[in-house]
C-alpha cells in the first residue's frame, strides 16, 4: 500500500509539473536524474543519523575530494570515465572510513550538539583539500572541464528530433539503482548490515548484545562517502564538475530537505523526496532562469515536513539531542575576590585595554579602511546573538545573518523611502528581526536543536537567494525603491555627522557595548537561568513546570532582535541594502569562530568574531606575500582543522583556556590573602579513611590552607 501510495503521489506531482507549471518531458526526466542523486545525498544523510543520531553537515563534502579528483582524471589527465570510476567508489569508502576513525570517534562521549559542529568543521576541512585539488591538477578556475562519457552520444528523441532521454541520464539512473539494490541487500542480508540495522534501534542495547557499535559507524560513515563520492561523480555529466570540495551550500541544503522528509529515517524515502526536488529545480531554471526559487522553496518543504511529523519522532531520536552539559559554564569572578587590590586592578586593566583598542582603532586605521574597521563592532553584534540563542539556548543557528538581513531590508527600506528617524529605524530592525526568529524558531522548537540547525540553514538560503533579491516580488516590496537608492546617514541630537564614518564608528562600538549588556542582563536574571537549565536538561527543567517553547521563544526573540539591529546599522554603513553581506558562508563562518573562541561567554565569543573577521579583512595585507591563493584557505583553516582540535581539547573554547588562566591566577591571590574561597576548590578530591572527600584546588600552595579551612583530618596527612 505504501509503494501504491507513492507512486499515486508522483504520477500527480509529475502532471501538475508537466500541464500546469508547463514542464517539457525532458525537463522533467533531467530533473529525476539530478534529483535522484540528491536523494543518494540525503540517504547518507540518512544513514549517518540513524547510527549516530547527528546530522552530519559534512555530508556532500565527504565525497566531495575522491569525487573531484576522479573527475579531474577524466578532464586533466585524460582518463575514460569508466576506468576514473573505482577511484570514486574506493576514495569515498576509505575517506568516509578514515573520518570515523580519525575524528569522530574523539567525540564518542560529547552531546550530539556537539558533534552536529564537528561536521560543519569536517566540511570546512575538507573545503581546504577541495580547493588546492584543481590547482594541483592545473585546472583554471574560470574554465569549468566538461566531462565526455563513451555514452553521452546515445539519445532518444521525439518526433521534432529534440533529446528526451540521453546516456548520462540513463547512466545517473543506473548508478542510483544499483545504490538503491546494493543497500537493500547489504542492510537484509549480511551480518554487518544486520549490525547497523541494530544499532540503529538502540546503539546501547546493540552493545550489551555484543554488536561491535564502533565498527558499525565505521561502516555507516564509510557508505555516507561511498554513497556522496559517486553520486557527485555520476552528476558530473549533467551538471559539471564542482569548482570546489563544499560544492556550494545548495547541494546540502537539498540532501538534507530529502532527508528531513524522510524523518531522517527512511532511506527510501529520502531517496524519492530527493527526486520530486530535483524536478522542481528544474522547474525553477526553466521559469526563472536561476534554482534561487526552489532554494527558497526548501525551506517551506523542510517547515512543512517538521510540522506534519512533529508528533511521530519517536523518543529515541529525541533523547539527549538537546544536551550541552559537557560545555563548560564560566563563573564570574566570586565575590570574595572582586574588591581584592590585585583583582580589581587587574579588571581595570583589562577593561582599559579594550576601551583603548576599540576607541583608539580610528586613529590608527586611514581612511579607505574605515569601512572595513567599522565592520567588526557589527560582527561583534552577531556573535552576541550567538551567544543567546547558541551558547545559553543550545540552539544551533547556521543562518544568522538571514536575520541581520531582514532586519536590514525592513529598517533600510522604509528609512529610504520614508526619511525615518534613525532610533525608529533602530527599532525596525529589532522588531523584524526579533518576529522572524520566533516564526523561524517556533515550527522545529518543539523536537530538538538539531532540526533547528536545518532550518536556520535553509532560511538562511532563502534570504540571500530570493527573499533580498530585488528581481522577486518580496524583494521588491521590502527593499529600498530606485535603481541608485541611497540610505544616507543622518545627525544625530544636530551634533555628530553619521556621515563621518569615524563618528559612525563610535556609534556601532556603543551599540555592541549595549548590546552585551542587554544580554548579560538576561542571563543574569530569571529568565537566563531557566534558559540555561532548560539547555542542560529539558525533561528536569520540565517537572518544574517550566515551560520550554515559552523560554526558548523569548531566547530567539532576544536573538533576532540583537541580529536585526546590526542589520539596521549595516544598511546605513552600506547606504544600501546589498544582498551579498547576508549570506549564508557568513553565518557559517562567524558561527564557527564564535565556537572556536567559546559560545557560552559574551566576551569570548565578540573577541573571537572580531579577531576572525579582522583577519579576513585586513590579513590579506600579510597573506598576498604567503600566496596568491592563501587568503581563500585561512578562514577554512581557522574553522575547519582549529575547531575540531579545540572542541576536542576544550569544549568550550579557547574561552575555557583563558578561564583556567584566570583561576590559576585567582587561587594565587586568595593564598597570598588568605581567603578562602569555596568556588575555587573543586578541581581536586581526596578521600580519606571514613570514605568523605575533601575537595582540594589544583594549586599546591592554595590546597594546604583550603583543605585546612575544612578542618579535615586526612590533610595531615596528605601534608605528610
Amino acid at each position: 500500500m505504501t509503494a501504491m501510495r507513492y507512486a499515486a503521489v508522483a504520477v500527480v506531482y509529475l502532471l501538475f509539473m508537466n500541464v500546469v507549471v508547463g514542464l517539457s518531458a525532458s525537463n522533467i526526466l533531467n530533473g529525476i536524474a539530478l534529483g535522484s542523486l540528491y536523494g543518494i545525498v540525503g540517504v547518507a544523510l540518512v544513514l549517518v543519523y540513524r547510527t549516530n543520531r547527528i546530522i552530519n553537515f559534512a555530508a556532500a563534502a565527504l565525497g566531495a575530494v575522491p569525487g573531484i579528483t576522479a573527475l579531474l582524471l577524466v578532464t586533466n589527465r585524460d582518463w575514460s570515465y569508466v576506468v576514473a570510476l573505482p577511484v570514486a567508489v574506493v576514495g569515498g569508502l576509505l575517506v568516509g572510513a578514515l573520518t570515523d576513525v580519525v575524528v569522530m570517534r574523539r567525540f564518542a562521549g560529547s552531546p550530539r550538539l556537539i558533534v552536529t559542529v564537528v561536521t560543519i568543521g569536517l566540511a570546512q576541512t575538507y573545503g581546504i583539500l577541495g580547493f588546492f585539488i584543481p590547482i594541483w591538477f592545473g585546472q583554471r578556475a574560470d574554465t569549468p572541464p566538461l566531462v565526455t562519457t563513451p555514452w553521452q552520444s546515445l539519445a532518444i528523441e521525439n518526433s521534432r528530433g529534440e533529446p528526451v532521454l540521453d546516456g548520462n541520464q540513463v547512466f545517473a539512473f543506473g548508478v542510483v539503482l544499483l545504490l538503491t539494490v546494493g543497500l537493500a541487500l547489504f542492510f537484509s542480508r549480511s551480518r554487518m548490515g544486520m549490525a547497523v540495522r541494530a544499532s540503529a534501534e538502540n546503539a546501547e542495547r546493540a552493545a550489551l548484545l555484543g554488536v561491535p557499535v564502533k565498527q558499525v559507524g565505521t561502516v555507516a560513515w564509510a557508505l555516507a562517502g561511498l554513497l556522496a563520492s559517486v553520486a557527485i561523480f555520476a552528476q558530473a555529466p549533467l551538471i559539471g564538475v564542482p569548482k570546489d570540495a563544499s560544492l556550494g551550500l545548495d547541494v546540502l541544503l537539498y540532501g538534507l530537505a530529502a532527508a528531513v522528509v524522510a524523518g531522517l529515517d527512511r532511506m527510501g524515502t529520502a531517496l524519492y523526496a530527493g527526486t520530486g526536488i530535483g524536478v522542481l529545480i528544474f522547474a525553477s531554471v526553466a521559469k526563472t532562469g536561476s534554482n534561487d526559487l526552489a532554494a527558497a522553496m526548501m525551506l517551506v518543504i523542510i517547515l512543512v515536513a517538521l510540522l506534519v511529523r512533529r508528533g511521530t519522532l519517536s523518543r529515541a531520536f529525541d533523547s539527549g539531542a538537546s544536551t550541552w552539559q559537557t560545555v563548560k559554564a564560566f563563573r564570574p569572578i566570586p565575590a570574595e575576590l572582586r574588591d581584592v587590590p590585585e583583582v580589581r586592578t587587574a579588571r581595570y586593566a583589562l577593561l582599559s585595554l579594550a576601551i583603548v583598542t576599540a576607541f583608539g582603532a580610528p586613529f590608527v586605521v586611514s581612511d579607505e579602511y574605515m569601512a572595513s574597521l567599522t565592520v567588526l563592532p557589527l560582527f561583534g553584534i552577531i556573535a552576541v546573538s550567538l551567544v543567546v540563542l547558541t551558547g545559553w539556548a543550545g540552539q544551533i543557528s547556521l543562518g544568522q545573518f538571514g536575520l541581520v538581513g531582514i532586519g536590514a531590508a525592513v529598517s533600510g527600506g522604509i528609512a529610504n523611502d520614508h526619511n525615518i528617524d534613525f532610533f525608529v529605524a533602530c527599532s525596525l530592525g529589532i522588531a523584524a528581526g526579533a518576529l522572524t526568529a520566533v516564526l523561524i524558531g517556533l515550527p522545529a522548537i518543539r523536537i530538538q536543536g538539531l532540526y533547528l540547525a536545518v532550518t536556520t540553514l535553509a532560511f538562511g538560503l532563502a534570504m540571500s537567494n530570493y527573499v533580498l533579491r530585488d528581481e522577486y516580488w518580496i524583494g521588491d516590496l521590502l527593499l529600498p525603491d530606485g535603481f541608485a537608492s541611497t540610505l544616507r546617514r543622518p545627525w544625530l541630537y544636530g551634533r555628530w555627522d553619521l556621515e563621518d564614518d569615524r563618528t559612525y564608528y563610535v556609534v556601532c562600538v556603543v551599540a555592541l557595548a549595549l548590546t552585551m549588556a542587554v544580554a548579560l542582563a538576561f542571563r543574569s536574571n530569571r529568565s537566563g537561568r531557566v534558559l540555561i537549565a532548560m539547555r542542560d536538561n529539558q525533561k528536569a527543567a520540565a517537572s518544574y513546570s517550566l515551560n520550554p517553547v515559552r523560554v526558548r521563544l523569548a531566547a530567539f526573540a532576544v536573538s533576532g532582535g540583537i541580529a536585526g539591529l546590526a542589520g539596521t546599522l549595516f544598511a546605513y554603513l552600506q547606504h544600501a541594502v546589498e544582498p551579498g553581506t547576508y549570506d549564508v558562508t557568513s553565518s557559517l563562518f562567524v558561527f564557527l569562530a564564535a565556537c572556536v573562541a567559546g559560545l557560552t561567554s559574551v566576551w569570548a565569543a565578540v573577541v573571537g568574531v572580531v579577531l576572525f573577521e579582522a583577519s579576513v579583512l585586513f590579513g590579506p595585507l600579510l597573506w598576498n606575500s604567503l600566496g596568491p591563493n592563501f587568503q581563500e584557505v585561512v578562514p577554512l583553516l581557522l574553522t575547519g582543522p582549529l575547531l575540531i582540535v579545540n572542541l576536542y581539547q576544550t569544549p568550550g573554547g579557547l574561552a575555557g583556556y583563558a578561564f583556567e588562566q584566570r583561576d590559576r591566577f585567582l587561587r594565587r591571590i586568595a593564598s597570598k590573602h588568605g581567603i578562602h574561597v569555596p568556588s575555587l576548590v573543586a578541581d581536586r578530591r581526596v578521600e580519606d579513611e571514613d570514605g568523605r572527600t575533601t575537595q582540594l584546588s589544583a594549586e599546591p600552595e592554595a590546597s594546604l590552607e583550603e583543605a585546612a579551612a575544612h578542618g579535615h583530618e586526612v590533610l595531615e596527612g596528605a601534608g605528610r
